[in-house]
């Protein structure tokens, strides 16, 4: 099975250039781009960041929707799978035609940064830009003139210690330098303060200004948020007009074209805006306040969830993301409405995103696919009967035990596996991996609908298997989805018979009949000899193997802990996973 996306379909990514951001999966694997993905580790169930080890170019197929009960939705082929929990809290894999009622993982958490930015550069975000004009009294380093700047303006930004960006690099560009909008006097430092402030104003624009050519516009009707707008920008001496209309709207409007063009830069205007790519870089302080000024600006806040109100689709998904970034639980839902502008005074028709946002939601996120058989491992090593854990647990009868060891329920609540959690640990049981499935790095969300689409063309896959380990999964979609990678590969070096696996995920018998083709074998040819080749030096385990072998990935060190036992709910997703190797 090739876990196979079209070429259109984001994945969060960080790259060497650009940092964390979203990127199509075609353009990631038809340029081969280097980049790092957000991975859970199959092992610890911890969420992290692992280098793309492979891309991959698919046959042609059918292209299907998957939408979870969040709202979060990929487009995937058929045979694509995503992540669940075994009856021993192993990781394993469903089919996305099979996925329909089953609880499968999303994140509960995003890494921060490996490059976090505490400065935004802004000869960087402008870099090549010829509207503008960098200032440098020590000096302007190298200045490489193009020819439509004529003599005199070089000797003009000369006697002032300027040129303009389109004629310096921002890599050999001082440091200490200014930036203005040409034929501007009005000046910012090269480098603007990342603060939690600047996450605030940037967020409530996102959700409720607008920008021109040379100017910033802000309305609400609550004079205490136009405030604090006013004055986070007179802390860097913009000019501000501020005017009350009859309907009860005040405007606050920037007076800069520099201001303008920084805004409009990182979270665009007009509909499109939205959360800026290279926010993901920012610290978590910043895009707290980023998130409170999207719901300042746009949302509305109960007791129980927050709420974010937007008519672009990109910026409902991105939400999530920032969610997920901010250990919230979080879904969306859409509809048809018509909405009141008031900064334009116009009415206007069309699908309305709601974002809902919480800490602590009664249902969605806090179920989890019920681990029974580990549950009964754990009860046994504690040496309780049925009864004595009811008793421990609060239960007034033993079948809340039985229910669930037994397989009676699908799923069971988080708080309910806590108090297995307590009564087990108390006894000195191992509950480690109880432990990792409550942490909530990774999350369960419901797959409530499967349908096809009319799209069918190439698909493209990555592979995340950094060092040999077994992670195989990346994180993409609307809002967020962690998607499997399955493709086996033998690698170059190998020698030997080759075993093929199969399972039958559905719930009907298949039969299978001699002759009949159940597998193909795609050979990529190298541009050069491997480097690392497998077979003995490399330790690897299937060399010249002769007939079917069962998985060996459970001998492999990083699934053996120091007391030389088998990590618990390794074993399960190790023997699905391990077909990298010969086997």
């Amino acid at each position: 099975m090739h876990a196979s996306l079209p070429y259109d379909e984001t994945v969060f990514l960080w790259t060497p250039d650009e940092g964390f951001g979203f990127y199509e999966i075609g353009d990631i694997v038809e340029n081969e781009r280097p980049a790092r993905a957000v991975a859970f580790d199959p092992k610890t169930l911890r969420v992290s960041t692992h280098h793309v080890t492979d891309y991959i170019i698919n046959p042609i197929k059918r292209i299907y929707r998957v939408t979870l009960e969040s709202g979060r939705e990929v487009l995937v082929t058929k045979d694509h799978n995503l992540f669940t929990l075994d009856a021993n809290g192993g990781v394993t894999r469903i089919a996305s035609e099979n996925a329909e009622g089953s609880h499968v993982m999303v994140p509960g958490t995003l890494p921060r940064s490996p490059t976090e930015e505490s400065a935004l550069d802004l000869l960087s975000l402008f870099e090549g830009d010829d509207e503008i004009i960098v200032y440098a009294s020590d000096g302007m380093g190298d200045v490489a003139w193009t020819d439509d700047v004529a003599s005199p303006s070089r000797r003009h930004y000369d006697s002032r210690d300027a040129a303009p960006l389109s004629c310096i690099s921002s890599a050999t560009a001082p440091k200490k330098a200014d930036v203005a909008f040409k034929q501007s006097d009005y000046r910012l430092p090269r480098d603007l303060e990342l603060t939690p402030e600047f996450g605030w104003v940037l967020g409530f624009y996102i959700a409720e200004g607008s920008a021109r050519r040379k100017q910033v516009q802000f309305g609400n009707k609550d004079e205490a948020l136009l405030d604090r707008v006013e004055e986070w920008f007179e802390g860097y001496d913009a000019s501000i007009y501020r005017r009350k209309g009859d309907t009860g709207v005040e405007r606050l409007t920037v007076c800069s074209a520099l201001w303008s063009k920084i805004i409009r830069e990182l979270a665009g205007s007009g509909s499109e805006k939205d959360i800026p790519d290279r926010a993901w870089n920012w610290p978590d302080e910043v895009l707290r306040e980023l998130h409170e000024g999207l719901l300042d600006g746009d949302g509305s806040r109960r007791e129980s969830r927050d709420t974010l109100y937007t008519s672009n689709g990109s910026l409902a998904s991105g939400a999530m993301y920032l969610a997920a970034r901010l250990g919230l639980h979080s879904s969306t839902y859409s509809r048809e409405r018509e909405t009141y502008i008031p900064m334009s005074d116009v009415t206007t028709s069309g699908i309305e995103h709601a974002v809902d946002t919480a800490t602590d939601p009664h249902k969605r996120g806090q179920y989890v696919p019920v681990p029974s058989e580990l549950l009964r491992t754990l009860r046994n090593e504690a040496g309780l009967t049925m009864r004595e854990a009811a008793d421990a647990m609060g239960y007034s009868s033993k079948s809340s035990i039985s229910n669930v060891e037994n397989g009676e329920y699908e799923t069971v609540k988080r708080d309910t596996l806590r108090r297995f959690r307590e009564a087990y640990a108390a006894t000195d049981a191992n509950t480690r991996r109880l432990d990792q499935i409550l942490r909530e790095d990774v999350r369960f969300e419901e797959v409530v609908n499967v349908e096809e689409t009319d799209r069918v063309e190439p698909t493209y896959d990555l592979e995340v298997q950094p060092n040999g380990r077994t992670i195989e999964n990346f994180l993409g979609g609307k809002g967020g989805v962690f998607l499997s990678n399955t493709a086996g590969l033998c690698d170059p070096g190998y020698q030997g018979q080759i075993t093929l696996e199969l399972s039958n995920l559905g719930t009907a018998p298949v039969a299978l009949s001699p002759g009949m083709r159940v597998s193909q074998l795609t050979f990529t040819e190298l541009r050069s000899p491997a480097a690392r080749p497998y077979g003995a030096e490399r330790g690897s385990k299937y060399q010249d193997q002769d007939g079917p072998q069962a998985s060996r990935i459970g001998d492999d060190p990083e699934f053996v802990g120091e007391t030389g036992e088998t990590d618990p709910g390794s074993e399960n997703d190790a023997t699905t996973a391990d077909s990298s190797e010969g086997g």
